[in-house]
């Protein structure tokens, strides 16, 4: 993320190139695309490189991500993120939750994505519908913390409801976020976190808090994380993926 001077025109850029990223996927032949996520998510990686479009989860992570989710017993069902921005990453978790629990029957398994601005969400919402996954994928805008407590609330997620926690978006919110989540007590053991952009720019406190186990309180969930690191040869970009599992609520 961009130092705070810069934080505006950082944001009116990535909001343009999002805007740009839709004109282009929607041009191109529906055929290609239409109930396709990973042809989507492959478009949408293709347009980053080209125009340099910031904050995309990109494959060798999503690798990580994968691997991570379909080691978990029984197969994650419900996951939160913070953070969706155009959808790439959300793409890729519906997808995954669903193929992951076909063969579980009555299986319901849901993505719930958090993002700020009403116009990104829009993105995200037209390019997952493109996908075929706006039946497993909701996109909410507005502060994340908020829309979580408002799902608990309204039941929609339940008290150690969320299988897995993908964390994207502005480093400070990092952990006041996954306290959030501890507070609504949303999590169950072996839930598990994953944390994006925490060696670049970096989220130290973040890493202190659960490289530490949590807050350490009485009765606290406590953590167990490890760094994932790509195999990306690209100078500049962020390679680490903290993945933190919940082994106590």
């Amino acid at each position: 993320m961009p130092p705070p001077h810069s934080a505006k025109d950082f944001e009116a850029m990535a909001k343009a190139r999002a805007k740009a990223l839709r004109e282009h996927i929607f041009a191109l032949p529906t055929e290609q695309l239409q109930g396709k996520p990973l042809a989507v998510a492959q478009e949408i990686e293709k347009f980053a490189d080209s125009q340099r479009l910031p904050m995309i989860f990109r494959e060798e992570k999503m690798r990580i991500a994968r691997q991570v989710l379909r080691n978990q017993d029984p197969k994650p069902k419900v996951l939160v993120e913070f953070g969706t921005f155009v959808g790439c990453s959300a793409i890729g978790w519906g997808q995954l939750l669903r193929e992951s629990n076909e063969e579980t029957a009555g299986a319901h398994v849901h993505v719930y994505g958090f993002e700020l601005d009403p116009e990104l969400a829009q993105v995200a919402r037209d390019l997952i519908k493109l996908a075929g996954l706006d039946d497993v994928v909701t996109v909410i805008d507005g502060p994340g913390a908020e829309s979580l407590r408002k799902l608990v609330a309204e039941g929609a997620v339940k008290v150690g409801g969320v299988d897995a926690v993908f964390i994207d978006h502005w480093e400070k919110l990092y952990v006041p976020d996954l306290q959030v989540c501890e507070e609504l007590q949303v999590f169950h053991k072996g839930s598990v976190i994953m944390a994006d952009n925490t060696d670049f720019p970096g989220a130290p406190d973040y890493l202190q808090y659960v490289k530490g186990g949590g807050s350490g309180q009485p009765g606290a969930v406590r953590y167990e994380s490890k760094s994932f690191e790509t195999d990306s040869n690209v100078s500049g970009r962020p390679k680490v993926v903290e993945v933190t599992s919940v082994i106590h609520v």
